[in-house]
């Protein structure tokens, strides 16, 4: 009988550590999974904000918010208008970011301004400046490329231009009146001609800003005929020789609604704001 009511004991103990172990690892599983799934909440929380800030980068408030709309994700934009040192447009946007089925909430800054940093000064309008791009897109000319532009057209000849606002040219270009149809004081364009000649053949009228570079620094040339004319300015980080029997006019206006134009803007976050909260 002592050797059962032992048994039994041992038994009662077994048992009663196996359901103790078992509530235990029960417990940790549901811990685990609940860590799990606010870890993966908050990933998605963070991947949620940086969409929208890409959509922010050219697109409008509620075009932005109907671009990623999550259904189960609630997104809240505050907006401020800021001007630079040099009068650059700025635009400061505060993004949140929450689960309709939690309270978990993550918020960040992010900061919108033109990849035109800022315009010719007079001194190198229709003129040239060897640290020009420094100036205008604070890159040196060595680091400057088209995949500086978010959106631009890549090419090595100047027919048949799309409907862009940003032309990276290497080589010659060469642009009569069907080129760049689209192109207006109202829709003004940044063409970027690295290492070629531009010629505005008869009647075409180019509205925007004109950038010759020259990486070995040798001159190339600038014709316009003279029934083309440039509304707008051009320059370069070289000597450049021109040949312009047409008409070359400053605009100031259309430089800075070309600077303002989203097509040349970048977004980044600002350091240090953001953060995580219930």
């Amino acid at each position: 009988m002592v050797v059962l009511a032992v048994v039994a004991i041992l038994l009662s103990i077994v048992a009663f550590a196996t359901v103790t172990t078992s509530q235990s690892v029960q417990q940790f599983y549901t811990l685990e999974k609940a860590r799990r799934n606010a870890e993966s909440n908050q990933v998605e929380l963070k991947l949620h904000v940086k969409n929208v800030a890409r959509a922010l980068r050219s697109q409008h408030v509620l075009t932005a918010l109907t671009a990623t709309d999550v259904a189960h994700l609630s997104t809240t934009i505050l907006v401020s208008e800021l001007e630079g040192i040099d009068s650059q447009p700025l635009t400061q946007f505060e993004v949140s970011v929450s689960h309709d089925s939690t309270n978990a909430t993550y918020t960040a800054k992010f900061l919108r301004y033109p990849s035109l940093l800022r315009l010719p000064t007079s001194a190198q309008q229709f003129s040239w400046d060897s640290q020009l791009t420094n100036w205008l897109f604070n890159r040196d000319a060595s680091a400057l490329s088209a995949n500086f532009f978010a959106e631009v057209e890549s090419l090595t000849q100047c027919h048949n231009m799309l409907s862009g606002n940003v032309f990276w040219i290497t080589g010659d270009c060469e642009l009569d009146p069907s080129d760049l149809p689209h192109n207006s004081s109202s829709n003004p364009v940044l063409l970027i001609v690295a290492d070629g000649d531009l010629t505005l053949q008869a009647h075409t009228h180019l509205y925007g800003l004109i950038v010759m570079l020259s990486s070995s620094h040798s001159p190339y040339t600038l014709r316009v005929a003279s029934s083309a004319s440039i509304s707008g300015t051009y320059v370069s980080n070289a000597p450049v020789t021109e040949q312009i029997n047409g008409t070359a006019t400053l605009s100031t206006p259309l430089l800075k609604a070309l600077q303002e134009n989203t097509v040349l803007a970048k977004i980044i976050p600002i350091p240090g704001t953001s953060y995580d909260h219930d």
